[in-house]
């Protein structure tokens, strides 16, 4: 009998997920974040949160004085997974395996924008901007949603279409 790579694929994630399943991350459902419409791009790199990281990154955002906080429902990879929270005045800091999410309510953009940016589409309503760092070979990503600007970033490089399908998984955080 052939099998699908799809079929294989979804085999061998619920093989992760039953072997997985001693980690301490409980798999009741009010720890998970509903996934947005587009997490069918890549399901491979769904991002779970517990209940107890979503009211810290509340808690952060608030001291941040980011109003609406917005988390990723995909990761930035296929072994991505979130790591902790940092507040640096007025921004708020998701930092995960592979990339850091920095939100604010006030422009967190490039001091001086290039001419080297590569404006890309991530939804009907959202338009971003890939940015080169200065002295650096890995550019950022940059957009807004509501009152909310963001910038995906990394210190190792990344293949730039996993960044922007975890940028248009973004979902508000209550």
């Amino acid at each position: 009998m052939k099998y699908t790579i799809r079929q294989l694929l979804l085999v061998s994630c619920l093989a992760v997920l039953v072997l997985g399943g001693c980690s301490n991350v409980s798999n009741h459902p009010n720890n998970t974040v509903s996934p947005s419409p587009f997490a069918a791009e890549n399901e491979i790199n769904t991002l779970i949160y517990t209940d107890q990281q979503k009211k810290e990154i509340l808690a952060a955002a608030q001291k941040a004085g980011v109003k609406t906080v917005y988390i990723p429902t995909i990761g930035g990879g296929p072994d991505d997974s979130f790591e902790g929270i940092e507040v640096k005045g007025n921004t708020l800091i998701l930092k995960f395996l592979r990339m850091a999410i920095a939100q604010s309510e006030e422009e967190i953009g490039p001091a001086v924008e290039g001419g080297d940016e590569k404006e890309v589409q991530l939804t009907d309503e959202v338009t971003g901007k890939w940015i080169p760092e200065n002295e650096s070979s890995v550019a950022f990503l940059y957009f807004k949603i509501g009152d909310t600007y963001l910038n995906y970033s990394s210190a190792k490089p990344f293949i730039p279409q996993e960044y922007e399908a975890s940028a248009r998984s973004m979902i508000p955080l209550d």
